[in-house]
């Protein structure tokens, strides 16, 4: 019987320096669905796609936060200025109220001022007028003696008539025809300012003075210049 030589160690596995490349064996679908292409992938790209994505996620979060401070910082300046003009607003609302609280107030003021004036000058124009009337029509003084006769309280006393002597010249005839009897005495009386009269009795006494006149007529009118001012052209 033949003895069966002894298999050498060897013949079972392969050295592996007679390998020359290994490569992982994949068992394949039976339907053959798992055969699709691998696609090439260049050396390093698996290693560079996470810091692409890295620096993409850096700059739109940088993007974001711009934006996000650049809304912030513009509302913010919108605000600071609204609340600016509102400040101005009101401070100017103030300042206006104050401006026509003011002119009404000058206004007022000035209008009682030119109110006076216009007053004052009327008052001239009408003294002008009175004096330039008694020159040309001193029949009017009849009229003025008349009026205080009547005034004195009729107590049948004796009457006085004191008058400018110019006046009494010229009107003394007249008169006497308009009083009648009893007729007063008439006195000249050079204090008398021509175009006035003084009545007196024993109990009372009228003055009609054009000094007193003018009084009483412009005191009506809130003013109080005498007939003959400092100032006036007599």
């Amino acid at each position: 019987m033949s003895q069966r030589p002894k298999s050498d160690p060897y013949s079972r596995f392969i050295p592996r320096e007679e390998i020359d490349g290994v490569a992982a064996w994949q068992f394949a679908a039976v339907d053959g669905s798992d055969q699709r292409p691998v696609l090439a992938t260049e050396p390093g790209a698996d290693a560079a796609a996470p810091e692409a994505r890295l620096a993409e996620a850096r700059e739109q979060a940088y993007a974001e936060g711009f934006q996000h401070g650049h809304d912030a910082g513009a509302q913010s300046v919108r605000d600071a200025m609204e609340a600016t003009m509102r400040r101005t607003a009101e401070e100017t609302a103030v300042r206006m109220a104050q401006l026509l609280r003011n002119t009404r107030e000058h206004l007022k003021h000035n209008e009682h001022d030119i109110s006076r004036h216009i007053l004052e000058l009327a008052c001239d124009l009408a003294r002008q007028v009175i004096r330039q009337e008694l020159v040309q029509h001193p029949v009017q003084l009849q009229g003025v003696v008349s009026e205080a006769m009547a005034q004195l309280i009729d107590d049948n006393l004796p009457a006085t008539v004191r008058m400018h002597p110019a006046d009494l010249a010229l009107m003394k005839g007249a008169l006497l025809e308009t009083l009648g009897d009893p007729a007063p005495d008439f006195v000249a009386d050079p204090n008398i300012t021509p175009g006035g009269c003084v009545v007196e009795s024993r109990t009372n006494s009228v003055d009609a003075t054009i000094e007193k006149r003018w009084l009483r007529a412009i005191g009506n009118l809130g003013l109080s210049e005498p007939w003959n001012p400092a100032d006036a052209d007599v």
